[in-house]
């Protein structure tokens, strides 16, 4: 099976993708990410209104290491001109690719013409395409959902239209709006696209292990797999792929990459803010594991990280 993926000029050392998560790529975990062999990150996607109106807050999300490399900017908006000089602004920060979000479903995004409720206005998505695409140099990809609901699935017709307008690879969440983050994603709707476009097609939708990732391209003949809650709970879901192996971290290295991301966190954010993040990861990190409810409920309102340290040196022998 082919090990790389060119979106562009950009050439992914791996097909498994890190997927953009609203409160989590950020840049210390998607660092960790990177560590673990992850063929392509990307950041939270950012308002493109806010960046336009030059946002401190929103321009900051922009930071990356070279270290992440190759990098991408996920954007989301609903006025082709903003889209596009938001996309001049990040074109400026120097990412590997910039990507449009169409497939966010929560109501804040929505109600407010953006994410997957785009979908539903395929002249307006025409001229967004063209507006960005005018404005990226480099590689422009769009990740996009099922369609609005059931009854008006649009992929395949959004697929061509962002292939006309010189998108060089799109992302199908193969759920709809309707459903969410609920029920099955459609992996036959990600082996219809791969047949009716010639752009890459990255699929995503209960890709939770390295072998969901494997069986995804083997059932779709899909070009990359992108993965967010799985990468979210195991970050070491990237080795997995890319070593072909489904070895489990041990406790010690757990705690180890526990500690190397609080580190990350701290230099980023503070101590203060660092704790409460990691507090976050550590609770999704020991789910499942023997004693993690408890070790959950002690860390949650702790504000010390010696402390948490400690607790984290009994917990993972």
């Amino acid at each position: 099976m082919e090990t790389k993926l060119r979106i562009k000029d950009v050439e992914l050392p791996h097909r498994l993708i890190l997927a953009p998560m609203c409160g989590i790529t950020l840049k210390p975990f998607r660092k960790i990410c990177k560590e673990f062999g992850a063929g392509l990150v990307f950041n939270q996607m950012v308002s493109a209104k806010a960046l336009t109106m030059k946002d401190q807050k929103s321009l900051s999300m922009l930071s990356y290491d070279e270290s992440e490399r190759p990098v991408g900017m996920q954007l989301f908006g609903n006025h082709e001109d903003t889209l596009s000089e938001a996309s001049k602004i990040i074109q400026d920060t120097g990412p590997d690719v910039i990507d449009l979000n169409l497939g966010c479903p929560a109501k804040k995004i929505v109600n407010d013409g953006g994410g997957s409720a785009l979908l539903s206005d395929t002249d307006k998505l025409r001229r967004i395409f063209q507006k960005m695409r005018s404005s990226i140099t480099g590689a422009f990809t769009v990740k996009i959902r099922a369609g609005w609901d059931e009854k008006s699935k649009n992929s395949l017709t959004v697929a061509k239209i962002a292939q006309e307008e010189g998108v060089d690879a799109i992302a199908l969440h193969a759920r709809t709006r309707a459903q969410g983050y609920s029920g099955k994603s459609d992996w036959d709707l990600i082996t219809e696209l791969k047949n009716t476009v010639h752009i890459p097609v990255i699929g995503n939708g209960d890709v939770i292990t390295a072998q969901d990732a494997v069986s995804m391209i083997e059932k779709t003949g899909c070009d990359g797999v992108m993965t967010g809650r799985g990468a979210f709970s195991t970050p070491w879901i990237f080795d997995h792929f890319a070593n072909n192996h489904m070895t489990p971290l041990t406790s010690l290295q757990i705690k180890d990459m526990i500690i190397r991301q609080y580190i990350e966190f701290r230099n980023h954010f503070g101590d203060d803010r660092g704790i409460k993040l990691m507090r976050k990861f550590i609770c999704v990190y020991s789910k499942g594991l023997h004693g993690g409810s408890n070790l959950r409920r002690d860390i949650v309102r702790i504000n010390d990280w010696p402390e948490i340290e400690d607790i984290l040196n009994r917990f993972y022998q």
